[in-house]
C-alpha cells in the first residue's frame, strides 16, 4: 500500500491538497491551455481558409493525417520526460508554437505548407506540450485528489475556448482569419512563458534510477508483457477514429446539418462545455470508484453522440447534445489516460505509459482521417464515417471492462481502485 505518511505534501485530506499545491496546478493549467487550446480553435479557421483557397473538403480532411507526428514522438516525448524532467521539453513547446501559428498567418495558399505547418503544430501541442509533460506536475504532487486535480488541468483550455471562442470569432470575421491567428499566438507565448515561470522551484523530476536500471529496452519490455496496458492501448485505439471530426471537421459537419456559421461558432463553445463538464466529472469520478467502469461510461456517451449526429434525429436541440457528448469523450480521455498510467505502473514510467497511450490515439485518428477523406472523395457526406466511429467507440468503451484491480507495484490492490 502506498504510504501517504512519508510525504508530507500528501496528507491532510481531499481538498487540502490543492491548498497545498495550488503553483503546480497552476503551471500546468497555464500550460496545457497554451499548449493544447488550438485543438478547439482550429475549427474557427477552418471554413475561412477553405472559402478563400479553394480546398477541397476530401484534401483538407488529409490534415488529420498530421497525428502521425504524434504516433512517432509522444513515446520519445513521454521518455525525454521521465528521463530529463518537464521543464526542459516544455520550453520548446512554448518557444516553438507561436512561431507555428505566426507561419500560419502568413501562409499563401499553398496547401503542402499548410499541412507542414499543421504537423509542426500537432507536435506542439501533443508532444511537447501536452499533458505528457505538464501532467507530470500533477502525479508527483496529487495523491488523494489526483483525478479531480488532472481534470482540472485538463479542463482549462476548454473552459479557455469556451469563454473566448465567440470572441475570437467575431474577431476572425470582423479583421479576418490572418489577424485571428496573431492574435492567439501573442495570448499562447505570454501563457507559456507564464506556466514555466509558475513551476515551483523545488520540483524536480528527472528520473534517480541508476543507469542500468533505467534502460529503455527493460522499461519497455515491462510494458509490453502488461496485460493492463495492453487492453488500454486497444480501447484507445477503438474509441478515437472519430478524433479528427473533432479537430478539424466539426464546423464543416454542423454546416452540412443546415446549421449557419454564428452558430456553428457557438457549438464550437458547446463543445469545449462539454470537454469541461466530462474532465471534472470523470476526475471526480475515478478518485472515487473503480477505473474501469469510469472509463466505460465516459466513452459510452460519445458513441450516442455519434450516432445522433449521423442520422440528425431529433433536430437541433439533439445535435447540440451530440456535440455535447463528443466534447464529454474528449475531456474524459484526457483524465483516464493520465489516471491509468499513474494508477496501472510505476511512477518512473509515467510519461512513457502516457506517451505511448496518447500515441495510441493519434494512431485511430491517423486511420479516422484516412477513412474519411476516402469516404468524403466521391462527394459522399459524413453520415456514414459518423455511423462507423458510433459502433467503433462503443467497442472501445466496453474493452475497459476487461481491465482488473492490478495496480502499480508500490499499491496493492484496493489502492489501484479507491472505489
Amino acid at each position: 500500500m502506498m504510504d501517504h505518511t512519508a510525504n508530507p505534501g500528501r496528507s491532510g485530506g481531499y481538498m487540502g491538497e490543492f491548498v497545498r499545491h495550488w503553483q503546480p496546478l497552476a503551471a500546468a493549467c497555464m500550460g496545457l491551455t497554451a499548449g493544447t487550446s488550438s485543438i478547439y480553435l482550429n475549427n474557427l479557421f477552418s471554413p475561412h481558409l477553405i472559402d478563400e483557397f479553394g480546398w477541397s473538403r476530401s484534401r483538407f480532411a488529409l490534415i488529420g493525417l498530421t497525428t502521425l507526428v504524434s504516433v512517432v514522438f509522444l513515446p520519445v516525448a513521454g521518455r525525454l520526460a521521465d528521463r530529463h524532467g518537464m521543464r526542459r521539453i516544455a520550453l520548446f513547446g512554448v518557444v516553438g508554437l507561436p512561431l507555428v501559428l505566426v507561419g500560419l498567418a502568413l501562409q499563401t495558399g499553398g496547401f503542402a505548407t499548410f499541412f507542414v505547418l499543421s504537423t509542426a503544430q500537432m507536435l506542439i501541442q501533443s508532444a511537447l506540450a501536452g499533458i505528457v509533460v505538464y501532467g507530470r506536475l500533477l502525479v508527483r504532487e496529487f495523491d488523494r485528489a489526483r483525478g479531480l486535480a488532472l481534470g482540472i488541468a485538463s479542463c482549462a483550455p476548454a473552459l479557455t475556448t469556451a469563454l473566448l471562442s465567440p470572441f475570437l470569432g467575431a474577431f476572425i470575421e470582423s479583421f479576418g482569419w490572418r489577424a485571428g491567428y496573431l492574435l492567439f499566438a501573442a495570448c499562447v507565448a505570454v501563457l507559456g512563458i507564464a506556466a514555466l515561470l509558475s513551476v515551483p522551484r523545488s520540483f524536480a523530476d528527472r528520473d534517480q534510477r541508476p543507469a542500468r536500471a533505467r534502460r529503455a529496452r527493460a522499461d519497455y519490455a515491462e510494458l509490453f508483457r502488461s496485460g493492463p496496458f495492453l487492453v488500454i492501448v486497444a480501447a484507445m485505439l477503438l474509441c478515437n477514429v472519430h478524433f479528427t471530426l473533432q479537430t478539424t471537421q466539426l464546423a464543416l459537419i454542423l454546416k452540412e446539418r443546415g446549421i449557419d456559421a454564428a452558430a456553428a461558432a457557438a457549438m464550437v463553445a458547446v463543445f469545449a462545455s462539454g470537454v469541461i463538464v466530462g474532465r471534472i466529472a470523470c476526475g471526480l469520478a475515478l478518485d472515487r470508484f473503480p477505473a474501469r467502469y469510469v472509463a466505460f461510461a465516459c466513452f459510452l456517451l460519445p458513441a450516442a453522440g455519434l450516432a445522433v449526429l449521423a442520422t440528425g434525429f431529433g433536430g437541433q436541440g439533439l445535435i447540440v447534445l451530440g456535440v455535447m457528448s463528443l466534447g464529454f469523450s474528449v475531456g474524459a480521455e484526457g483524465d483516464v489516460a493520465s489516471y491509468l498510467a499513474a494508477r496501472y505502473f510505476r511512477p518512473e514510467l509515467f510519461s512513457s505509459v502516457l506517451g505511448l497511450f496518447t500515441a495510441a490515439i493519434a494512431t485511430s485518428a491517423l486511420a479516422g482521417a484516412l477513412i474519411l477523406s476516402r469516404m468524403l472523395a466521391p462527394g459522399g457526406g459524413y453520415s456514414a464515417f459518423l455511423g462507423l466511429t458510433s459502433v467503433t467507440a462503443f467497442a472501445g468503451a466496453a474493452m475497459f471492462l476487461l481491465l482488473g484491480r492490478d495496480a502499480a507495484p508500490d499499491q496493492d490492490a484496493s489502492d489501484a481502485d479507491p472505489g
